[in-house]
């Protein structure tokens, strides 16, 4: 019973390779022109003057921008390579760099406003007016701008040891010292220090929330319900993080201790599993966090729903039609009445002329 027939396997990889190829057609699509109107929703919603004097906001107004470039980058990217049946990567060393540079340079932007959003909302709960200065949109934009040079940084040896191959994989580093590096930054800055911060700060910020609605008098930090809502649509956002990057992470963690075993001694029925596995978790799961914060924000915030329908409010204002010859006539109308109408009115108008 150890060996599978063939007739067994043969309907599972077909069905996997119809799956992964779905994926790529109609899951990708789907996720890039999803993402892509959320985040531009996003940036419209959260420069709103309501939004811009609030900290956090300004912390998710740069990761929709985060977003809006990792999609770019990542998905549609893909999308063409896949419709075109031409990737570039396979061929274009300046495209390889590149491209793989803004995908790490996005999520990092991404992961780590997030991180200064959690962190805000940790102080604001804090017992301590000092720290609650952190809390300030002066203070939101400076840590925006060190965050946004920090990451851009970080992924610079991409820049360096990157370069196209048509055997194995079309785009990967070249030297052993990046290769180390990348490890390194992977598990750090991918997974380690993003999850363990988002939790920890999370689950801190709700101990603090619920120890200050114990409190009573003076003692009881004022949290307005914008700034609780914001709380909300935070927690909500490291939820999502944790549920979409986790099977990426372990993805990439079986690649990492598979990566030296040849492809001639694998079956069949295990290429098509890590194809397939791979097609999911790297090029559509990957990108989830970065697509759908739109409806994340839309489904755990009243607030930001009552935005989003003032913008559309506006824009449905803006489309009706104003005769501006009857706006100009009522006008005049009303300051300067006809005599016809005077005399309508007042009945002794013509005999005082007279």
């Amino acid at each position: 019973m150890s060996n599978i027939s063939t007739s067994t396997i043969d309907p599972i990889i077909i069905r996997l390779n119809l799956a992964r190829a779905g994926i790529q057609q109609y899951g990708q699509p789907t996720l890039f022109t999803i993402g892509i109107i959320g985040c531009i929703l996003n940036i419209f919603i959260f420069l709103r003057p309501s939004m811009r004097k609030n900290s956090c906001a300004i912390y998710f107004h740069a990761s929709s921008w985060a977003n809006l470039f990792c999609l770019t980058w990542g998905v549609l990217a893909s999308m063409l390579a896949f419709f075109t049946n031409n990737n570039p990567s396979n061929y274009s060393d300046v495209y390889c760099k590149i491209r793989n540079y803004m995908i790490n340079f996005s999520q990092f932007s991404s992961r780590a406003f997030i991180i200064l959003a959690c962190l805000d909302r940790f102080l604001l709960c804090s017992t301590s007016v000092r720290q609650r200065q952190f809390c300030r949109p002066i203070i939101a934009i400076k840590m925006v701008v060190f965050a946004t040079l920090i990451c851009a940084c970080l992924p610079i040896y991409i820049l360096i040891s990157y370069k196209s191959r048509q055997i194995i994989m079309p785009c990967m580093v070249t030297t052993q010292a990046a290769n180390i590096y990348e490890t390194i930054s992977i598990w750090m800055l991918n997974v380690t220090i993003p999850t363990l911060s988002m939790s920890i700060l999370s689950w801190l910020t709700i101990k603090r929330l619920k120890a200050n609605a114990k409190r009573v008098g003076r003692e009881k930090i004022r949290v307005d319900g914008k700034d609780s809502q914001l709380t909300t649509m935070l927690i909500a956002q490291v939820l999502l993080y944790m549920v979409t990057n986790v099977p990426y992470f372990v993805f990439i963690f079986y690649e990492k201790i598979n990566e030296n075993v040849p492809t001639s001694s694998k079956s069949l029925y295990r290429i098509t599993i890590e194809s397939f596995s791979a097609t999911l978790l790297t090029s559509f799961f990957y990108y989830v966090f970065n697509g759908w914060s739109f409806f994340v924000y839309t489904l755990t915030a009243p607030s930001f729903r009552r935005e989003l329908l003032m913008i559309f409010s506006r824009l449905c204002l803006c489309k009706t039609p104003i005769n501006n010859n009857q706006h100009t006539r009522t006008r005049s109308e009303r300051i300067h009445p006809m005599n016809q109408n005077i005399a309508t009115i007042n009945p002794t108008y013509f005999i005082n002329h007279e």
